[in-house]
């Protein structure tokens, strides 16, 4: 990251710092954006929720990931640094993986868990439930951020007339237990399995078009 700061302010490209998981890194980011330089940050919601120590005697390998969990020191500083805005957003490094490549020893298996359907639950949890965020915040972080940065102009805008219908409905009173047979995705590597979650995705719309009714996906037409 420090690295990378430094060709920032030399160049003066804009710098992303994806995967964010340590007080200092947090530090570091903190100091550049002080300093005027073009840069903005991610965490992951596995590195808000989960520490090192969710690591036991099994080295479950779901918990196997790149950049690895950090202390709990490290995530409340994370935390933090979410709330204060040092952190942009936050983006889920979802690694769907073969069965073979986590049913194995730990130096052998692949780096990564699922993230994506768990995403807003674990920010909800994290920053709703036991931190400072509103709803909007969760807007801002999962979705109106990210867009500006990644220049997609057509997602992360306000509901109005005339504005694309990208669109997520969410029930916050809504309680969701992770169950890994019952996502989308192709894979089961989620360590969040078995939690009861705040928190569920009901609709999506694309272009207007639904995606997700009901909590059922739609096929594409």
């Amino acid at each position: 990251i420090a690295r990378d700061i430094a060709i920032c302010r030399l160049t003066g490209c804009p710098l992303h710092v994806q995967h964010l998981s340590t007080a200092r890194g947090l530090e570091l980011v903190r100091a550049a954006k002080a300093e005027g330089l073009p840069v903005t940050c991610e965490v992951t919601p596995h590195h808000l929720f989960l520490t090192e120590d969710a690591i036991g005697d099994d080295y479950n390998t779901f918990l196997k990931v790149n950049p690895p969990l950090r202390t709990a020191e490290d995530v409340a500083a994370v935390r933090a640094g979410l709330a204060d805005g040092t952190i942009d957003i936050v983006a889920t490094d979802h690694a769907p993986h073969a069965a073979e490549d986590k049913d194995c020893e730990w130096s052998a298996a692949a780096f990564g868990m699922t993230g994506l359907e768990t995403a807003l639950a674990v920010v909800a949890q994290v920053m709703v439930a036991d931190g400072p965020f509103t709803w909007a915040d969760v807007a801002r972080v999962l979705s109106v951020t990210p867009a500006q940065i990644g220049r997609v102009s057509d997602h992360g805008r306000p509901i109005a007339v005339g504005e694309p219908a990208n669109l997520t409905l969410v029930d916050p009173a809504a309680r969701t237990v992770v169950a890994a047979s019952a996502q989308q995705t192709a894979s089961g590597n989620t360590p969040f399995a078995g939690l009861d979650l705040p928190g569920a995705v009901l609709w999506t719309f694309l272009r207007g078009r639904a995606t997700l009714a009901a909590g059922v996906p739609k096929a594409r037409a």
